[in-house]
């Protein structure tokens, strides 16, 4: 079986390249200082090589020398006297011709000097590299004068190899900087190396890239608002839903850490994003949305306890609120219908067993009441007819209550006009304050009763709806807060409590409505809506 080739991962891959970067970069430096130092030596030996021949060209002992009958041996001992002492590798003194006077090789003395001597010859000083019977060499040429007159030349000059020998020295300094530079840049690598390492594992860079790919269509496809902070408690990412959600700025690919007091996040979301705890399934409101929030610390692989940021999951229930409302509106109209039909049944049962005791006329008394008292009943919803499932509500409820000790008045006006809500959202409205206030009043010591009055504004195109009862009312320290989803004054039921107020107004103001409290006595709830176009 043939193995796959494992390639170089990120981080070997980005330690190799910095390895070569610092090789390179050594190289060039140990070459730049090279080159450096050996234009220093050539300087050097330059300045040297001028110093000696001028100091020589003035000396009055070279000047009578060369004018004398035997210059050679006048000058040739003053010539090796000077080289010893500077250092430098010849000192050839000459006539204005070029012939030699004096030379470190005496075979030399007496022929023709090799090197350039025309500017000497006009009386100028010379520097030049020259290649003479020493090999090649820095040389510098200076005419000796006599009254303005040239009467001989003096030429002083160091070896282009003793050049070399002096850079030399420095090479182990060269060489000891190139090493502390590799050392220090292979160190650097090495650490880059593991923090890559840390960070991307054993990845291959296109399989970074891939993973990335995904995670971007992930992020972006699913139904639920992702928000990423890091570990600094900014927001570095977030999904199109949670732009949806939260009404963010679209978001997008490059986007920059961003402080969350930046964002105008709703307070209590930003409040936990701030806070970077863990959070599971708490519910807060967001303009007109109900918003589920998850959250959860990030931490690294490996069991560190640091965080890095967090995840939080945001989770829009609003539809589904709303869908549980009308589930709740049909649930109240299908008590009321039962209750009714409860008490008819009832009824019916005792006009038969009279009939079987024989006991006509008590029974023609009880049917008579009760067709009376349906009568006005029906009267009393007949403003409703054109809203059949509100009358139908308010005739349940009249059922509903009286088996909870609630005497129940309605009163509607006749004629009302068509309501912009549907008949779904009216029978919530109607259905969540007559099903409080029933509440309430059953909860009084005195007589229990709720009113419910449905009249119309035609003047200013609403209907109003006004639920007043026999309870206790509302505390005066939570009535602002009765509307905001999930809050209540009474026991959770299994399905939760707090959102009967909260999808009223809703409802309300989605059709240009509103609802305010009146605290009592009596309690009273107003509803206002607006009729249908």
């Amino acid at each position: 079986m043939v193995r796959a080739r494992r390639r170089w991962s990120i981080a070997s891959r980005i330690f190799a390249l910095q390895l070569v970067a610092v090789l390179v970069v050594a190289g060039a430096l140990t070459l730049i200082l090279w080159l450096s130092s050996r234009q220093s030596a050539n300087e050097t030996a330059t300045r040297v090589s001028l110093a000696v021949a001028s100091t020589l060209a003035h000396d009055p002992a070279v000047v009578s020398g060369v004018q004398a009958l035997q210059p050679t041996a006048r000058l040739q001992p003053l010539a090796l006297e000077e080289m010893h002492a500077t250092g430098v590798d010849f000192v050839t003194i000459m006539d204005p011709s070029g012939t030699r006077f004096t030379h470190p090789n005496p075979a030399e003395i007496g022929k023709k000097y090799i090197g350039t001597i025309a500017p000497a010859q006009a009386g100028r000083t010379l520097t030049e590299t020259y290649t003479g019977t020493l090999g090649p060499s820095v040389r510098a040429v200076v005419p000796v004068l006599d009254h303005g007159t040239v009467v001989g030349m003096v030429a002083a000059g160091v070896t282009e190899s003793n050049v070399t020998s002096s850079v030399a020295a420095r090479i182990p300094f060269v060489l000891a900087g190139a090493v502390l530079l590799v050392l220090i840049g292979t160190l650097g690598a090495m650490l880059a190396r593991r923090f890559l390492s840390r960070v991307t594992g054993a990845m291959q860079p296109t399989e970074l890239s891939r993973m990335v790919t995904y995670y971007q269509s992930v992020l972006h496809s699913v139904r639920e608002g992702l928000i990423l902070t890091d570990e600094k408690g900014r927001v570095v990412l977030y999904n199109d839903e949670a732009a949806d959600l939260l009404d963010l700025p679209p978001a997008s690919g490059d986007q920059q850490p961003v402080p969350v007091s930046e964002l105008e996040l709703p307070a209590a979301i930003a409040e936990v994003i701030s806070g970077g705890g863990r959070v599971t399934d708490q519910t807060y409101v967001a303009g007109r949305r109900l918003i589920v929030v998850n959250q959860e610390p990030a931490t690294p692989a490996g069991g560190s306890r640091q965080a890095l940021g967090t995840l939080t999951m945001l989770r829009d229930r609003t539809e589904v609120q709303r869908l549980a409302g009308e589930l709740e509106s049909v649930r109240t109209l299908t008590e009321a219908l039962q209750s009714q039909s409860h008490e008819y049944t009832n009824r019916l049962h005792t006009v038969v067993s009279l009939l079987e005791l024989g006991r006509p006329e008590e029974a023609i008394e009880l049917i008579a009441e009760q067709v009376e008292r349906s009568q006005s009943l029906a009267d009393d919803v007949l403003g409703a007819a054109n809203q059949p499932a509100v009358a139908a509500l308010l005739l349940g409820k009249v059922a509903q209550a009286a088996e909870r000790g609630v005497e129940l008045q309605v009163a509607v006006d006749e004629g009302l006009p068509d309501s912009r809500l549907s008949p779904v959202d009216l029978v919530s409205v109607v259905g969540n304050l007559v099903d409080n206030a029933i509440d309430a009043a059953a909860e009084s010591a005195g007589p229990a009763w709720v009113r419910v009055t449905l009249t119309a504004d035609r003047a200013e195109g609403m209907l109003e709806l006004t639920v007043a009862d026999s309870g206790g009312g509302v505390d005066a320290t939570v009535a602002d807060r009765i509307y905001t989803r999930g809050f209540s004054t009474k026991p959770s039921g299994p399905t939760g409590r707090g959102f009967g107020l909260a999808l009223v107004r809703e409802l309300l103001e989605s059709n240009g409505g509103s609802i305010h409290l009146r605290q009592g006595p009596p309690t009273e709830f107003v509803a206002r809506w607006a009729v249908a176009a």
